[in-house]
């Protein structure tokens, strides 16, 4: 048992602006309460990783000007939250193949971003490694990206599990702090202005020519509303299902034990050794609280699995709403009846994985008015005949 001088008290909130540079943190909330430009090309509502990436590659492209607005910090919703895990090829166990073949091409583009996007955005090559006791119990089909691992193959990778567990191998997926790369993103942008919150907008025949803010009015060429929910303003008529599911995880004191990558369902090992845990799915729960009977959950599956593990403490917790549409899946689109605004919402567990595709989808679409080939998959007609929640 723990003595009182040996207990710690976990700081409730996500690990990943501690670990940022005094510059990407202050980056997170440049602009702060005013509007630099007035009359972009393009408004970008929404400071997540989906609206950072769209207005910085509205920039790079040449396009115009942009600004983007965030009515807190930029990444202080969903994106601060998310455990910034990068694992398309998992997708091909539960989703369409036109879904996987978009996550797998967004995971390129975030490893060219780091090659070719001023200081990187903090891409980190990782392999995911899936466990199960029944050795049949992980996919359908084989997939050619994965190496399946007999129990004596995960024991050698993973030593200590509690039980035998055969396993799935798929190397040179990713992570990030999902921080840090909205950080890297943002600085290239001119115009940002976080603590400004849109308030409703205006439209003239099908265009919108106003979007007001607490700062002032804004008049735009296009608008994105990269809000994470479908956003609810004045003006704007727009009826989307959606719900948030709460979710949890926490990061442990530092361990010698090694991990090789992320280890699911069990946890992904940090650069200094931290345990990053959880991602648990709280259906019902809509109070921000930390419930603490969650993270107690969170552990005992840890020390379940990993029994040498039995005593490592939480450090940080915390939890964050994820933004989903009924099918799990996100709207990229135009705005229905208005010919320059398109938003994206609804992305759930995957909206750092996407936020590239996401962002190259609407700038293609914006400039050159005509939907890409990809466009129908995003589509919100396929929610027609239901209503927001």
């Amino acid at each position: 048992m723990l003595g009182s001088s040996d207990r710690v008290v976990p700081v409730e909130t996500a690990i990943w602006l501690d670990q940022l540079t005094a510059a990407e943190r202050a980056e997170l909330g440049r602009g702060a309460g005013s509007i630099p430009e007035p009359h972009p090309d393009l408004l970008v509502v929404g400071g997540g990783i989906a609206g950072v990436a769209t207005a910085a590659a509205f920039h790079q492209a040449g396009l115009g000007s942009v600004l983007l607005i965030e009515a807190g910090h930029l990444g202080s919703g969903a994106t601060g939250g998310a455990a910034g895990l990068l694992t398309p090829e998992i997708h091909e166990w539960s989703d369409p193949e036109p879904f996987v073949d978009l996550a797998r091409a967004s995971l390129g583009q975030w490893a060219e971003l780091e090659t070719a996007w001023p200081g990187g955005v903090g891409l980190i090559d990782v392999d995911w490694i899936g466990l199960s006791p029944d050795p049949g119990g992980l996919a359908p089909h084989q997939s050619p990206a994965v190496e399946w691992l007999q129990p004596d193959q995960v024991t050698r990778l993973i030593p200590g599990l509690s039980l035998p567990m055969a396993g799935a191998l798929i190397h040179h997926q990713g992570r990030v702090n999902p921080l840090r790369s909205v950080a890297r993103l943002s600085s290239v942008l001119p115009a940002v202005a976080t603590g400004v919150a849109a308030t409703g907008v205006t439209i003239r025949g099908d265009r919108v020519v106003t979007v007001d803010t607490t700062a002032g009015p804004v008049q735009p060429g296009a608008v994105v509303f990269a809000t994470g929910l479908p956003p609810v303003l004045d003006g704007l008529e727009l009826s989307l299902p959606w719900e948030r599911v709460k979710g949890h995880l926490l990061v442990t004191e530092p361990t010698t034990l090694r991990l090789p990558g992320i280890v699911a369902p069990v946890a992904t090992q940090l650069e200094d050794g931290r345990l990053l845990v959880g991602g648990t799915f709280d259906i019902g729960d809509e109070s921000p609280a930390v419930q603490p009977e969650v993270i107690d959950s969170i552990l005992a599956g840890l020390y379940a699995t990993l029994p040498a593990l039995r005593g490592l403490r939480a450090v940080y917790q915390w939890c964050c709403f994820r933004p989903r549409h009924p099918d799990g899946r996100p709207v990229i689109d135009r705005v229905p009846g208005v010919s320059n605004a398109w938003l994206t919402s609804g992305h759930y567990r995957t909206g750092i994985l996407l936020a590239p595709v996401t962002a190259q989808t609407l700038i293609r679409w914006i400039g050159s008015d005509q939907p890409p080939a990809e466009a129908p998959a995003w589509s919100s007609e396929r929610f027609a005949g239901l209503h927001g929640r």
